[in-house]
């Protein structure tokens, strides 16, 4: 009987189905009982269970025969199979490697699959050999595919081109626009620019009118196009250039800007940070100076942290939901008969959503403008 009433239950007779089928307890070949009585085993309606089967049909898993029933056909190409995924080096020491927030979704999908995750440094096939790369990769039989992390790919990267000769299905977590098309690999990521300008406007409409912004030399979304976002904070009558910091990831610069900043005659009454590790370097800078957050200074993150709310106070963010990402990513891999080495076929390209969670770090509205 389906208890969780978390998800929806299509999706967890789902999953209940597929591992049956995955771990063999419905063997290739059986039948599946009649549809009335697996929907009453799983206390579903007759509806919900047929759009689950279809599903797994979709995915190669049953095979249903008009009069006959539906069957189990466990897709070889999938049994047993391990999905390779790529590091960059020095990986485990960078608290910001987005991998590790994903890794969770990307694990439990697996799971679901019936694969395993193989971590690796991508160092292994960056070699100027490609083919002698590729063929690593190619020899393998127990690989299903490979997946690589962070953006702006040109193409021209060693280990990208090695895995393009090896033959395998790669997907880019977390990519950048553009990346599909220049590397041929399926990818899965954010709005990034959207996600940015949906996290400043939500700070306006809390009556925020003088954001200050803290960027390491680049802009989500916009990466180095200032004017460009300098255009969006003109049209939203937000540009204050004295607010606009510049600085590296660093505790003394942060706290020598956020200084500056409540200083000035009309401090902001916000600060919006190119990450949830700035955000948080500023919080730590505002503690130094005796600068209690929101009362005298709201703090916006960006990305989606999962430590972000157990902080004191919680950190506001705009929330990539880097779980569902993760399972999208293997999901991909899974079902790669569906898009990889089919002439008429593009890769897919999926933009997943992000949330913007006002949490305690902005929680204070302010009504300034409305006496203005």
């Amino acid at each position: 009987m389906i208890e969780n009433t978390f998800d929806l239950k299509k999706d967890i007779l789902l999953r209940e189905l597929r591992a049956r089928i995955l771990s063999g307890r419905y063997a290739h070949g059986e039948k599946l009982p009649v549809e009335v009585a697996l929907a009453e085993e799983f206390n579903v309606s007759r509806d919900t269970l047929r759009e689950a089967l279809k599903v797994l049909e979709s995915e190669g898993l049953l095979v249903r025969i008009r009069s006959k029933g539906t069957f189990v056909k466990q897709s070889e190409r999938r049994l047993g199979k391990k999905i390779l995924v790529l590091l960059k080096p020095q990986a485990e020491s960078d608290s910001s490697y987005q991998a590790h927030y994903l890794m969770p979704g990307m694990q439990k999908t697996a799971q679901e699959y019936g694969l395993t995750l193989e971590l690796c440094p991508r160092s292994f096939i960056d070699n100027p050999d490609h083919e002698a790369a590729a063929a690593v990769l190619r020899e393998n039989p127990e690989l299903l595919g490979c997946v690589i992390f962070e953006g702006r790919y040109e193409g021209g990267e060693h280990y990208i081109q090695a895995l393009r000769q090896s033959g395998l299905p790669v997907v880019m977590a977390v990519c950048e626009p553009g990346d599909v098309r220049t590397t041929g690999f399926a990818g899965v990521r954010v709005n990034s620019k959207e996600a940015w300008n949906e996290g400043i406007l939500a700070l306006k409409a809390n009556g925020h009118r003088r954001i200050a912004f803290f960027l390491p030399n680049w802009i989500q979304g916009y990466y180095e196009d200032f004017e460009s976002f300098y255009s969006f904070l003109r049209k939203n009558e937000l540009y204050h250039p004295e607010l606009i910091c510049n600085c590296p990831l660093d505790v003394s610069c942060t706290a020598a800007q956020l200084k500056r900043l409540m200083s000035l005659e009309e401090p902001p009454t916000v600060a919006m940070c190119a990450s949830d590790f700035f955000a948080m370097l500023l919080m730590r800078a505002a503690a130094q100076l005796n600068i209690r957050i929101p009362d005298q200074l709201s703090v916006m993150g960006y990305c989606g942290d999962p430590g972000g709310v157990f902080l004191k106070p919680s950190l506001a963010t705009v929330d990539f939901q880097y779980e569902e990402i993760g399972k999208k990513v293997v999901e991909l891999l899974a079902r790669a008969d569906l898009w990889f080495g089919k002439k008429d076929v593009a890769p897919p390209e999926i933009v997943m959503p992000h949330k913007v969670l006002i949490r305690e770090s902005a929680a204070v509205r302010r009504v300034e403008s409305l006496f203005a």
